[in-house]
């Protein structure tokens, strides 16, 4: 009956943590090349199995049974969301896998956004919404003057004025699992060698920006699940704590 509960409180905390991913989710609905984070559950193993200083608590006849359920790293969803027309030339979007680099908090470090809402600043170079300098495929910033047009090419070329080009910093990743979000939609990766070249069928698109990746709808039929799963193991933890009191008044002398 111990184990019971045990399993029980389990299922709340996890079911409690994928509430709150599927909570970030849906306030990111709007937030433009923004990637859901995937809440996939998992069975758990028995206690003994999963920490081997519990194997002096053993009971034989429970060894193979489960330990209920957790959260797994499922990783982002890197699914490409709807493409979106703009008036705005420092709009761009990636038709196709792949990321766009700016610069990092530490001189050499890149990060990765999806968010194509660039903008020149007062010091003519192309940075996010944030401030950070977009990056050129050879770790540059990259000026451009504010008083020319300019064009980006579907393979990421900017040109302006005199026909000179830089190539904007692409970048693409060989598992999500390898993703970590830093907020701002920003993310880096656990392992550089996860990095590698965009696929050659990605195209970039000006005047264009990626929507959110969140479909408010399976977001909150996620949540109302998560919710009654929570419900249902809160009523087995009553169920089995009303039990176990029952037990205790077995054999008392009235």
């Amino acid at each position: 009956m111990l184990y019971g509960l045990y399993v029980s409180a389990a299922g709340m905390a996890a079911q409690e943590t994928r509430q709150s991913v599927l909570s970030n989710n849906l306030a990111n609905a709007q937030t433009n090349g923004f990637k859901r984070d995937l809440a996939v559950m998992q069975a758990r193993n028995n206690a003994v199995h999963e920490d081997f200083q519990m194997m002096k608590y053993a009971i034989p006849i429970l060894n193979n049974q489960g330990g209920g359920v957790d959260l797994a790293n499922g990783g982002i969803d890197l699914q490409q969301a709807a493409l979106v027309n703009t008036t705005n030339p420092t709009d761009l979007a990636l038709d196709g896998k792949g990321f766009f680099t700016v610069q990092g908090d530490k001189p050499g470090n890149k990060l990765l956004t999806r968010n194509g809402e660039f903008l020149i600043n007062p010091d003519g170079l192309l940075v996010t919404a944030a401030g950070r300098p977009v990056l050129s495929a050879d770790g540059q910033t990259i000026p451009l003057n504010k008083s020319l047009p300019f064009t980006v090419s579907s393979s990421g070329h900017i040109s302006q004025g005199d026909g000179a080009s830089v190539q904007l910093g692409l970048t693409n990743v060989t598992d999500s699992r390898h993703l970590i979000k830093l907020g701002n939609n920003l993310l880096t990766v656990d392992k550089p060698d996860s990095l590698q070249p965009v696929p050659t069928e990605t195209q970039v698109r000006q005047k264009t920006l990626e929507s959110s990746g969140v479909d408010p709808i399976v977001e909150m039929v996620n949540m109302m699940e998560g919710q009654r799963v929570f419900e249902a193991n809160a009523k087995m933890i009553s169920y089995q704590d009303t039990t176990l009191s029952e037990l205790n008044t077995v054999g008392k002398i009235a």
